[in-house]
């Protein structure tokens, strides 16, 4: 033999096993497998034209159970089965899968499973070694395999007739020319016909069209008789036997008996027979396929059954089998007789009694079994808290009362906007005979001044009547809303459509009326506050000013709520809020730092040094985000993700990390104390709220009353120049 090509590995073989003929006995030499691909791999290997990294015989040497694991041939082929039970069919077909395993030699043959076949299938020959029929020493092998070949497997002669691409290019490769593609046979060898017309086969139509069901809808008007109406009925008609089934589908509350069924499953006679046939007697002809579609009027014993719609399998059937086409629904007649869910008087519950919810009690007052009261699921999807987004309003109040020692007890009002509930905690503070915490558990508040105990659920506080400057009466204890954090503030602002308090528009509509209702009004308004402005800065005006001259041209009119949005659209001094963000966001790095004991900003600044290999000082943010995953700092993404956007960064959003080393320092750069050092002692104390929520509430404080406004902006966006020149 010749020179194989080291970089086609032998396939296994079995040279152990070979047996070497003797002189004069007249016996050939027997070859395995292994041998006779080896010799094609040389023949192969002689059209090669690529050349091998190896010399020749010098190719490292891999178990062949290793190189061709998993290396699969299949083949495609069937086999035919007499039939001597039946007449009109001599033979069956059986489509085999036959699969030869390179890595040993075996081979599988199975046959694919087949609904309603009536035959044993799935593998008919588990993996083996298949020898050669009459023969006890030699074995199939993938020379004896190809398209167009008979094999003969346990006295079953098998045709292949294809086999897939893989084992066809493997095939070209080792030189073997592998046939087109033959196509199956008919699955049944049909007796010569008789001249006689084809006789029904109810089998072989269940074999056929078994699951296979036409569904229709349509209706029965029974309106002319007394208490009718229209019937909404589905039809059934099942193709394995040609029975049909009729369902009647009755709305929800219609106060009728729903029975099992309208029509049990039969054949449906197309004419109503002159008498009932015990036993005997001539069959009638039943409903076909044919007589059904879309406006066919169905005869079910006297009634008449209007067929409006089907389904898409059905209409894909007949679009297949008759060439229809039209399927347009037709109208259902509408009943405008005595509809029973329609007119159906409303339930009235008795009165509540005050213990519970009233929602536990309404639901165990509609059902005899007790359940729990259903939640707004839909609402619950949309406004339930999806990471920072917390979906909660929080506000700070106050206790409106006579006693002196009640009015300095500082309260923080929750408003949950998935299932509009309130709870209240209170900050107790040091030595005040008042402990904090939990005021009102999360519950529903309902209106003061109302009648509790009546049928219909009283009115409850909505997120509407959440506003800052508002009084809200639970139990019986008068809050003012005072302050609102960030997140209450914002929320309100980006959906200013439902919340008129936080809509800008409207605001500078309220003022805009307001100034032109009075002559010169804005003439003198412009003319008075304009020395008011910051002597540096002919655009800014602060904040105590601002407020002060809108309340003099509002009176009463415009609420806290409005004026912190005005001063908050307009704010003229953006770098100084944006400098108590940072220090913010500091303030919760520290305090996740520490609580993870995290004390690394050598090895942290290492670690940067060495990733930026130019020497730029600055590093992507996905760079950044994986160093500080590497060094394992212990923060949440969201927070490093809005620690990163803080840092400084260059004209391609590169991160300058020296800015995140002095972000990091907490020692020589300590992060900043809050402004109102009673507030903070008095969070300190109120273990129902996280000391993120306190900080944003000082920062809040903080920002609203210090700070400048952009007076041009507000005199610009007024827009009452006009006015003035009239």
């Amino acid at each position: 033999m010749g020179m194989r090509n080291p970089r086609l590995p032998l396939l296994p073989g079995y040279g152990s096993n070979r047996l070497i003929g003797k002189k004069g006995f007249g016996v050939r030499p027997i070859f395995t497998s292994v041998d006779k691909v080896n010799m094609l791999v040389d023949k192969a290997a002689d059209t090669n034209r690529v050349p091998s990294f190896y010399a020749r015989k010098q190719a490292p040497e891999l178990p062949t159970w290793i190189m061709y694991d998993k290396n699969i041939l299949r083949f495609q082929g069937y086999y035919q089965e007499s039939l001597h039970e039946m007449r009109s069919a001599i033979r069956v077909v059986h489509k085999l899968d036959i699969f030869f395993f390179l890595e040993d030699g075996t081979i599988k043959v199975m046959e694919p499973r087949t609904d309603n076949s009536g035959f044993s299938q799935g593998t008919l020959i588990t993996r083996q070694r298949i020898r050669l029929p009459h023969s006890y020493d030699l074995y199939y092998d993938i020379l004896d395999l190809n398209v167009g070949r008979d094999v003969t497997f346990y006295g079953k002669i098998i045709k292949i007739i294809n086999c897939d691409h893989y084992t066809r290019y493997f095939l070209n490769r080792l030189g073997i020319n592998v046939p087109d593609p033959i196509p199956w046979p008919d699955s049944l060898d049909r007796a010569p016909s008789t001249g006689k017309p084809p006789k029904h086969r109810p089998f072989r139509q269940f074999l056929d069209h078994d699951r296979e069901v036409l569904r229709f809808f349509g209706y029965w008007d029974d309106r002319e008789t007394q208490f009718g109406t229209v019937h909404n009925l589905e039809i059934h008609y099942f193709l394995a036997d040609d029975t049909m089934e009729i369902k009647e589908k009755l709305p929800p509350n219609s106060g009728v008996e729903a029975a099992p069924m309208f029509l049990k499953r039969m054949r449906l006679p197309r004419k109503i027979p002159p008498h009932v046939e015990m036993t005997g007697g001539p069959k009638h002809p039943s409903y076909s396929p044919a007589d059904l579609s879309v406006g066919a009027v169905l005869n079910v014993f006297g009634r008449k059954v209007v067929l409006t719609d089907c389904d898409p399998f059905t209409k894909e059937f007949y679009r297949v089998t008759y060439g229809f086409d039209n399927f347009n629904p037709l109208p259902t007649p509408e009943d405008r007789g005595v509809c029973l869910s329609a007119n159906m008087a409303e339930r009235k519950l008795p009165p509540w009694n005050g213990y519970g919810s009233y929602e536990d009690s309404a639901e165990n007052c509609r059902t005899v079994e007790p359940k729990a009261p259903h939640r707004d699921f839909i609402k619950f999807l949309h406004k339930d808290r999806v990471g920072f987004d917390s979906h909660i309003l929080r506000f700070a109040a106050r206790l409106i009362s006579d006693n002196s020692v009640d009015g300095r007890r500082y309260f923080i009002v929750l408003y949950y906007l998935c299932d509009d509930t309130i709870s209240v905690y209170e900050l107790g503070e040091r030595n005040s005979g008042f402990l904090g915490g939990k005021f009102f558990r999360r519950n529903k508040m309902y209106l003061p001044d109302v009648d509790f105990f009546v049928s219909k659920e009283p009115p409850a506080y909505t997120d509407k009547d959440m506003w800052i400057g508002n009084e809200l009466v639970i139990n019986k204890h008068r809050f003012r809303l005072t302050a609102a954090d960030e997140y209450a503030l914002r929320y309100m602002e980006l959906h200013a459509n439902e919340y008129p308090m936080a809509n800008i528009a409207l605001i500078m509509d309220k003022i805009r009326r307001a100034l032109v209702s009075e002559e010169n009004g804005y003439k003198n308004f412009v003319a008075k506050y304009m020395e008011a402005v910051v002597p540096d800065n002919k655009e800014l005006m602060s904040v105590k000013c601002f407020k002060q001259a809108l309340k003099e041209i509002m009176c009463e009119k415009m609420t806290e709520h409005e004026f912190i949005t005005i001063i908050r659209h307009f704010r003229g001094d953006p770098g100084k809020e944006e400098s108590h963000r940072r220090e913010m966001i500091r303030s919760l790095v520290f305090t996740e730092l520490t609580r993870g004991l995290w004390d690394d900003r050598d090895r942290l600044r290492e670690g940067l040094l060495h990733a930026d290999e130019m020497g730029l000082g600055a590093l992507p943010l996905s760079r950044m985000r994986q160093l500080l995953l590497a060094h394992r700092l212990p923060i949440n993404t969201d927070l490093m993700d809005c620690m990163l956007e803080m840092l400084s960064k260059d004209e391609n959003c590169n991160i300058f990390y020296e800015d995140l080393m002095k972000f990091l320092d907490f020692q020589t750069r300590p992060v900043v104390n809050l402004s109102d050092a009673e507030f903070a002692k008095a969070v300190r104390h109120a273990p129902p709220l996280k000391d993120v929520e306190c900080k944003f509430w000082a920062e809040q404080e903080m920002i609203i009353k210090e700070g400048y406004v952009n007076w041009n902006a507000f005199l610009c966006q007024l827009n009452l120049e006009h006015v003035v020149k009239s």
